[in-house]
């Protein structure tokens, strides 16, 4: 599985890079922050970024999707404003072919 890249968050300690674990949650994969591996994403009802440890949800998501890339919308629980920006991480193309590939329509 790709990595998930979470950014622009208004709650700063959930920005980064996160890690499939390999383990499921309601069928869904769970994904950790490499920073802090207590904030997770997961996706058992419904997708949410949540400290683990504490039971702190952050933010959530209530599209049904495989993947948290793949929500349209994230809405703040007890996290701070704006949301994440939720992408799955692209490796192995370099940025400039993915922009004229955008550029050509691809």
């Amino acid at each position: 599985m790709a990595n998930i890249i979470v950014s622009g968050a208004g709650s700063s300690e959930v920005n980064g890079t996160y890690v499939d674990t390999g383990e499921l949650s309601g069928n869904r994969p769970v994904y950790e922050n490499n920073a802090n591996s207590d904030i997770q994403l997961d996706g058992l009802m419904i997708w949410v970024i949540v400290n683990v440890s504490t039971g702190f949800v952050y933010y959530f998501s209530n599209d049904n999707v495989a993947t948290p890339d793949l929500c349209t919308t994230w809405e703040v629980y007890d996290g701070e404003p704006p949301v994440p920006t939720v992408t799955k991480e692209v490796t192995g193309i370099p940025k400039h072919f993915l922009y004229y590939a955008r550029m050509r329509g691809n």
